[in-house]
């Protein structure tokens, strides 16, 4: 009986040992598949949690750590007063000197009577001095044939009248302003005198330049004595400058430095060649003008000075009339002027 009982034990199967075995054998594999998932989860959880942790939203969205500390109590003072702002501080600067005075739209230009020159041609202005105090022969010498330069000593009568005549016959205007000459004459009532003050003697000026209008510019009555002083003609000159006019140097001595002060003011300068009357015998003044023909041919252009007399009147209502046909120009100063500026700016070109 009891070896029917062994031998009735039954015996292990064959597939259920390889079933152990083969899952002996897969075990490591499944054991490296968990570690390698395991592994790269945590990758991606170190990752996600070091981008929250540091990236730019999390690190501006933490708000900075100030350690605290209690304050001492102060009491409040009282508010002082506002001071209004101070203006910004400038550097010291050289003062510059204020700028020349501009001359008015060069009042000698449009004052001037036109005159018709060919290129080249030579020109001859004649001026007469000291109209307007002999009513008759400054009545005379204006209706000579124009253009001439009819030069109105200021403290004459009647000079809106005169002079207004003298433009309508197609002559220009200059002022005759009396300066101070030599010892023994006199030049006349507001001269310019040297002893003067600087307000006096442009208080003068001034005078001489308001008794009449439509002049192109002055020339002087005697004067050798004040246009040989440079601080009467620096004062003449400013004047003239400020107005707009030009300046004819009459040439009363060798001394004169008006030229000279009119050309540093930068306005036009002009002098005189010849003195027609100086010997008022009709043979003399006629002498003259033929040497005005001459210094005209030599030179381009030629200005004399004439007086209201007898002799000079005839003498040019005689050659007046021909001397266009010899070949010159009859012009009056400011077509000089205008020459001459005109060559100085080729000059400086």
């Amino acid at each position: 009986m009891a070896q029917r009982a062994r031998k009735a034990k039954p015996k292990p199967r064959k597939p259920a040992r390889k079933a152990r075995q083969k899952a002996r054998q897969q075990a490591p594999r499944l054991v490296g598949l968990v570690w390698l998932t395991a592994g790269a989860l945590s990758v991606a959880v170190l990752s996600l949690a070091a981008i929250l942790l540091f990236g730019p939203t999390a690190r501006d969205s933490r708000p900075p750590q100030i350690a605290t500390a209690p304050m001492p109590s102060v009491t409040p003072k009282p508010a002082m007063p506002t001071r209004p702002a101070l203006p910004p501080a400038t550097p010291d600067v050289a003062a510059l000197p204020p700028p020349a005075p501009t001359a008015p739209a060069k009042t000698w230009r449009r004052n001037a009577v036109s005159a018709s020159v060919a290129p080249g041609q030579p020109m001859i202005a004649i001026v007469i001095d000291d109209m307007g105090l002999d009513r008759v022969r400054s009545e005379r010498t204006t209706r000579l044939p124009a253009p001439l330069t009819l030069a109105y000593l200021a403290y004459a009568n009647d000079l809106d009248t005169q002079t207004g005549a003298a433009r309508k016959a197609g002559h220009e205007l200059l002022v005759h302003v009396p300066m101070e000459p030599g010892p023994g004459a006199n030049p006349g009532p507001h001269a310019l005198l040297t002893s003067l003050t600087a307000d006096e003697l442009n208080r003068r000026i001034e005078w001489n330049l308001s008794q009449f209008t439509r002049f192109v510019g002055i020339n002087n009555h005697m004067g050798s004595k004040a246009t040989a002083d440079r601080p009467s003609m620096a004062a003449v000159m400013t004047k003239l400058r400020d107005r707009g006019l030009l300046f004819l140097d009459s040439r009363t001595t060798g001394a004169t430095v008006a030229e000279a002060e009119a050309e540093k003011q930068g306005i036009p300068a002009l002098s005189r060649d010849v003195f027609l009357d100086h010997d008022p015998s009709p043979i003399a003044v006629r002498a003259a003008l033929d040497q005005v023909e001459a210094i005209a041919r030599r030179q381009g252009h030629a200005i004399a000075i004439g007086h209201p007399k007898d002799a000079t009147i005839e003498a040019l209502a005689e050659w007046l009339p021909d001397v266009r046909a010899r070949g010159f120009a009859l012009v009056p100063v400011s077509a000089v002027a205008l020459r001459l500026a005109a060559g100085n700016t080729r000059a400086a070109n």
